[in-house]
Formats: structure tokens, sequence, C-alpha cells
């Protein structure tokens, strides 16, 4: 016998890159879903939810999860006066009803961190608003606190974005076709 120690077979190229893609699909497979868990958690999806708050869902539980709302209303509270808020400024979150039983609104203001899967969120332009979705169902105006504020309303995907200096400032969902009290305060 040599001294000459056993050699580890030789790999083909083809094998070489088989194992490389096994290794990355399964690196891809273990991180997803933790990468799409924080994404979703800030996801504005028209007509349905903004994060984890859905339309419908009970206040009840919505105070249970955030705790207590703020004792002052926040500016959203302005935009559609018929409704009663509930909101909670370190989430930017503020929720409406007119039962105090479920939620029929949900708005997120002055927060970066909430995006529609289109890519708009606060401080997005008008433009590329109207790039993404296309012309509004309704674009008014609301006059609040002295100001006037602009509104660009798609009834249809159950989606409103109120504007100052043509940047989103509040995104709102609603159940699509249900904008009524929303289109009665812009005057539409």
């Amino acid at each position: 016998m040599s001294g000459l120690s056993p050699r580890a077979p030789e790999r083909t190229e083809a094998e070489i890159v088989k194992w490389v893609g096994l290794i990355v699909l399964l690196v891809l497979l273990t991180a997803s879903p933790a990468v799409s868990q924080v994404a979703d958690d800030k996801l504005v999806v028209p007509g349905a939810r903004i994060g984890n708050w859905t339309l419908g869902m009970s206040i009840q539980d919505v105070v249970r999860v955030n705790g207590r709302a703020n004792a002052r209303p926040s500016i959203v509270s302005v935009f559609i006066p018929k409704m009663v808020w509930h909101t909670w400024d370190s989430l930017s979150l503020a929720v409406a009803t007119h039962d105090q039983r479920k939620v029929e609104y949900l708005a997120v203001y002055q927060s970066r961190g909430y995006t529609t899967s289109k890519g708009i969120g606060y401080s997005s332009a008008k433009q590329a608003v109207f790039t993404a979705y296309g012309q509004p169902t309704v674009e008014g105006d609301i006059f609040v606190l002295g100001r006037i504020v602009p509104v660009l309303a798609y009834d249809t995907l159950g989606l409103a974005f109120f504007l100052d200096d043509d940047a989103v400032q509040v995104i709102l969902i609603f159940r699509p076709g249900e904008s009524g009290d929303l289109i009665s305060t812009c005057g539409g």
C-alpha cells in the first residue's frame, strides 16, 4: 500500500450546479415565510385589510390587540365625520364604525411602512397613484381645519387617498361600492 490517502470521487460540473441549486432552493424556502410575513404586516389590501386588521373585524378585537385608543381623535376622523373613529397614533392606524361593533373603514396615516401591492404609501406622489390605479371614481376636495384636502377615491376597489401638496397623507379602505359617506363628504 502506498502512503496516498483515498481521493473523493470527482464531481462533474453538472452535479455541482445541481447541488448548489438545491442548497439555494432550500435556503429560499426556509427564509421566505419570515420575509413575506414582515411585508404582509404592513400591506394595504384595497377593500379588505391593512396589515392584520380587516374590514368587518369587531371593534372589541381591534382594541384587544392594539390597546386603548387615543383619547383625542386623529385628523382622519374629520374626513368622514358621520362615523365614530378609534385611532392609535403609535400605529398610525384609525378604524371607523357606525354601530360600535364592527370596522367599516380602516385608515393609515403619516407612516412610510404601509403600502399597497402597487407600492403606493405615505408621501407617494399623486401622479404615482394615477399611474398605479388609473383615474379615480371620485376626485374631490374636503375642507378640513381651514385647508382643502384633495381626495382620490376608487369605489370599485374600496380604496381612497387623501393628499396634501400632491402627496398621499392618508390611505383609507372600505368595502368596494360602499364609499357613500366618503363621496357625500367630498361633495360627489
